[in-house]
């Protein structure tokens, strides 16, 4: 599975963006999926405005997974609250008759929520801007080195030539996600390492290498079905995990010298959260058949997709 990057300056240009105002979003689309929060009083604060918006979103039989995702995504790359709500209640299979009323109640609640937002941390735009230092000191000093490895494991076709990326206020202490359709990745400024063994700028790393592998391989949304298209993300997410963890241990950033089943497992609970053992058993099994069969990677992570409970996603055609 290794590349002939050696030698080459492989390098993503990454433009940093204080994420005072997706922050909000984060932390709501937080509070949505259950997710446990630093401060309670932030939490608590949110509740209320959320609580209502989740009753309409339900009540309207909505994804609300994918509202969220959506939201997110769309605010992310730059959309305003408006636009990125109608997107979002689109693709959370609102009718057209339905989105006009639906838009308007979900952006109060949104906006109520800001507010509460605004009133908990008033000065969130002066905090972040001191917040993303150790981050994008991390990445400075280890990026270069990360990325060329990667490159050299996979193909240096998959490290992204640039991308947007949005430092956000902690809710959970350590989060992040990414969007390969806008090549855009937002993550928590943690001014330290919440989990020592995988430090934040790994969890960079793996949103990047996302982006990466996404932009080649991943199905685009016109043309796949929303299942579909999960699945490939989640198979290309999996398959990013080890290749980053392996190029930590090559810079000695990790206490095992190579990657484990055990530095796998943190780093699903610390990136994923709760995830079933077998895919930790699955992940480590096809990470080692990988490094001793050393086949291209777009291979490579078709396999991973057969290997994988369910039905595969990346088996028709090549990658795009």
């Amino acid at each position: 599975m290794d590349s002939s990057a050696d030698g080459r300056t492989v390098m993503t240009r990454i433009r940093w963006e204080i994420g005072d105002k997706l922050s909000p979003l984060h932390a709501a689309r937080c509070w949505a999926a259950g997710a446990s929060g630093i401060d309670p009083t932030l939490a608590t604060k949110i509740a209320e405005p959320l609580a209502e918006l989740t009753k309409r979103l339900a009540a309207a039989e909505l994804d609300l997974e994918s509202f969220w995702s959506h939201l997110i995504a769309a605010a992310a790359s730059g959309s305003n609250d408006q636009d990125a709500c109608r997107a979002a209640l689109m693709a959370a299979g609102i009718g057209e008759l339905g989105l006009d009323p639906c838009a308007s109640a979900t952006l109060t609640c949104l906006a109520d929520t800001r507010l509460a937002y605004q009133e908990r941390f008033p000065k969130s735009s002066q905090q972040l801007s001191l917040r993303a230092r150790p981050i994008r000191e991390q990445w400075d000093g280890y990026g270069a080195g990360l990325l060329r490895r990667i490159a050299k494991k996979t193909h240096e076709s998959f490290i992204p030539k640039s991308a947007d990326c949005v430092l956000l206020s902690p809710y959970r202490g350590g989060d992040g996600d990414c969007d390969p359709a806008t090549s855009t990745l937002w993550i928590e400024a943690v001014l330290t390492n919440p989990v020592p063994s995988v430090p934040e700028v790994l969890r960079l790393t793996w949103l990047l290498t996302r982006i990466g592998i996404g932009t080649m391989v991943l199905p685009t949304p016109a043309s796949d079905d929303t299942e579909n298209r999960a699945r490939a993300s989640l198979v290309v997410a999996l398959a990013g995990l080890p290749v980053v963890l392996d190029a930590a241990c090559y810079l000695e950033m990790t206490q095992s010298p190579t990657v484990t089943a055990s530095l796998i497992d943190i780093a699903i609970q610390t990136w994923f959260g709760p995830m079933e053992s077998a895919v930790v058993d699955v992940l480590d099994k096809w990470w080692s058949q990988s490094e001793e069969l050393k086949p291209p990677f777009p291979v490579a992570l078709k396999a991973l997709d057969r290997m994988l409970p369910g039905k595969p996603s990346l088996q028709q055609g090549a990658p795009r």
